[in-house]
Formats: C-alpha cells, structure tokens, sequence
C-alpha cells in the first residue's frame, strides 16, 4: 500500500516465486530479461529448490530472436547481463532456451503449460 493508500498489484500470485524467502516477481525478471537484444520472449517459472525445502529455484524459458542461436558465447552474455540487472536471488539459476513458447489465442505465454511439464518431469 503507498502513502495515498492504493495497493499496486504486481503479479499474479501463482506467478511470485519465493527464493530463499525472498519474494521474486516473475513480471519484474522478464520485463528485464526482455529489454535484452537478443530474447524475443521469456518466461519465468519455480522449480523446487532440492537444497531448501519451500523454496524454488528461478528458471527462465527464452525463446530467442530470429537468426539468433542458443550458442555457449550467448548464453553467457545473457546470464551475465541477468547478473548485472537483476538481485542475486531474482537471477534466474536454470535456463531452457526453445525454438517457441507455447501461447494463448492472444498472444500470452502459457506458463501453466511450461509449470506442467515441469512436473511431469519431477
């Protein structure tokens, strides 16, 4: 709530990873993610952390702009752009580069379809 009393809301709640009891807006890591030249599109989703029970590691799943290839030199340009723009704890620890997201009707990311495979793996 600010000072005139209004609640912003930020993302949804499904959407906010908790890592290492810090609150991760996914919205805030892919506004950011996105602004890099390289990534047409990104979206962040929880995995359980194995080391911290009830916390999750942040996974980014990058679709990569036309011509632009998955290469070791451009994976670690962008993690290290994360790095440079992003708390520690919202730096995104996996990364799942894909040749597309899948998407709704309107053009939306479906996170819940990239969350279930993410447990048909566990």
């Amino acid at each position: 709530m600010d000072e005139d009393g209004f609640i912003t809301i930020v993302d949804r709640t499904k959407d906010m990873l908790i890592v290492s009891g810090y609150k991760v807006y996914s919205v805030h890591v892919e506004d950011i993610l996105t602004k890099h030249p390289d990534i047409e599109l990104v979206a962040i989703i929880g995995l359980k952390d194995p080391d911290r029970p009830g916390s999750e590691i942040v996974k980014a799943v990058v679709q990569l702009k036309e011509g632009i290839e998955p290469t070791d030199s451009v994976k670690e340009t962008l993690k290290k752009y994360a790095s440079e723009h992003l708390s520690k704890y919202e730096n995104p620890r996996v990364w799942d580069f894909r040749e597309e997201l899948p998407l709704t009707l309107v053009g939306k990311i479906l996170k819940r379809a990239l969350r279930e495979e993410e447990t048909k793996n566990d």
